[in-house]
């Protein structure tokens, strides 16, 4: 190995405050690093095919049935900010903290547990996965230049995950468990926070990063030793939809209707038609995003908007389309809303298999749909969901589907459904699949605009917006007017009405 990364002590305390009381926790383990040898030629050759090296590590741990392969939350913490240390110093990045995964896989303590093979799993998933994802999140930091942002969000969240992690009670394997979801929180906190004040070179960074995950099929591993790791904790279990009615009062619903009717007219700069309640009725893409602003400001926190427009035109040729709402709780606990944080995750991993998608299905029933004409859309995890129902088997009749700042290029959607999809630049949720979309799919990427009432440039914390993807649209005719699209849409004699399903999770 490299002098370049090389794990002690002094670079930790120089890099990290408040150390100390970690290194009393870990320092007992460290010597233990050497314990198990690793293949130089596997160390050397982990980069360029991490599922050897993993296949690799899972065989040596099995080979030992005396191991109890519990990972130390805080050595863990040890070698990797370490690591990290040394990657900048020595531009090392992805080999470095490749190598130094590895070495905290074989890094394990000898305590005493009956169920090896499952804490082997747990240790390769979380460790190994994590670890290579830290390498590629650290090489692509260097090349896009916005490394000492994203070291200092590494940084600190790892050490306020690792104080958590010292202050639970608990075993060794809870702490570990601990350490790694506050990790997780911690890191999503402090790059929000982080995020007004960042360049929108960020978000390359983010797709370049999550496509090296791809390119080491390290992307799915990662999202399912997520959502693995979570439900030990009681956290993304989903559940199935309950349609409801009575939550709010009429008149609740109706102030948030009016109210968001208002806010899309004033952030947009257009008017809409509307049908008697006051529900938009889309007659392009800008107004069709506007709308899904409304039914996210109706629904917010206490149900999921599910919006059904059922289009008749001057042929009488009908067609339905199916508006479905956007994230609105980031907790990872799931609550009563089955648009939260507990979807977008197991979407982006097992597609049509939420609680959200469900409700969608369902909705169309409930509307009578056939073999009728059908257009998904739908904003951020709305579009998520549209993109997942279409690539799955829904039996309905599936023609379009129409997003805004949703990551769907990874999705299997087949070639005949026409897919549009609108993506902002600074819009770092748009990135998160890590990939491009196919060429056949219709995408306008682009900077993001400014809303009506706006004069300050819209951030990276601001570019996610609903209304600011109407304004996006608008400024494309080619998009916006897309015929595709505008067949399953209102105006030109065509008769619409609109009817909203009130959603939230029941669980199993």
């Amino acid at each position: 190995m490299s002098d370049g990364i090389k794990v002690d002590y002094a670079e930790i305390d120089r890099l990290t405050t408040g150390i100390t009381a970690l290194n009393a926790f870990a320092g007992p383990l460290v010597p233990k690093v050497g314990a198990l040898s690793v293949d130089g030629d596997l160390l050397a050759s982990a980069i360029l095919s991490p599922g050897t090296a993993l296949a690799a590590e899972g065989a040596v741990m099995n080979a030992s049935a005396q191991l109890s392969v519990t990972i130390v939350s805080t050595e863990a913490l040890v070698i990797i900010t370490a690591s990290i240390s040394k990657v900048y110093e020595a531009a090392e990045a992805g080999l470095a903290l490749t190598v130094a995964g590895l070495h905290v896989a074989a890094a394990a303590t000898w305590a005493t547990t009956t169920d090896v093979a499952e804490t082997v799993a747990l240790v390769t998933g979380t460790v190994v996965y994590g670890t290579i994802a830290l390498g590629a999140l650290a090489t692509e930091a260097v090349r896009s230049g916005v490394a000492l942002d994203v070291l200092g969000i590494v940084t600190v969240s790892f050490s306020e995950a690792a104080l958590t992690a010292l202050r639970t009670d608990g075993d060794l394997t809870q702490r570990t468990a601990v350490f790694t979801l506050a990790a997780a929180r911690s890191f999503n906190r402090n790059f929000s926070a982080a995020l007004p004040w960042m360049s929108p070179d960020i978000v390359a960074m983010e797709q370049a990063w999550l496509g090296d995950l791809r390119t080491t099929n390290t992307y799915d591993g990662l999202l399912s030793t997520l959502i693995g790791d979570g439900r030990q904790f009681g956290l993304f279990e989903d559940g199935v939809p309950r349609f409801i009615d009575g939550v709010l009062s009429d008149s609740q619903v109706d102030d948030r209707r009016q109210r968001a009717l208002v806010d899309g007219i004033r952030e947009t700069g257009q008017q809409f038609t509307t049908d008697g309640a006051g529900n938009i009725i889309p007659t392009d893409v800008s107004s069709l995003l506007a709308s899904s602003g409304q039914i996210d400001r109706m629904g917010q926190e206490d149900f999921a908007n599910v919006r059904v427009f059922k289009t008749v035109d001057e042929n009488g040729v009908t067609r339905f389309t199916v508006q479905i709402p956007s994230t609105q709780s980031w907790n990872p606990e799931a609550g009563d809303t089955p648009n939260d944080l507990t979807s977008d995750v197991i979407a982006m991993r097992h597609g049509d298999q939420t609680a959200l998608s469900q409700a969608v299905i369902e909705a169309l029933r409930k509307a009578g749909v056939k073999d009728e004409p059908v257009m998904l859309t739908g904003f951020s995890l709305g579009g998520i969901t549209a993109g997942a129902v279409a690539a799955g088997d829904s039996g309905y009749n599936i023609q379009q589907v129409v997003t805004a700042g949703s990551p769907i290029g990874a999705m299997d959607i087949p070639s005949d459904v026409h897919v549009t999809a609108l993506e902002s630049t600074a819009d770092p949720i748009a990135a998160l699949d890590g990939t491009p979309n196919p060429r056949d799919w219709t995408t306008l990427r682009g900077d993001a605009p400014l809303k009506a009432n706006e004069h300050d440039a819209p951030t990276v914390a601001t570019a996610h917006d609903a209304n600011r993807y109407a304004v996006m649209a608008s400024g494309v005719p080619s998009v916006n007017d897309d015929p595709a699209i505008t067949q399953f849409l209102g105006g030109n004699g065509k008769t619409t009405t609109v009817t909203d399903y009130q959603v939230q999770r029941r669980s199993e």
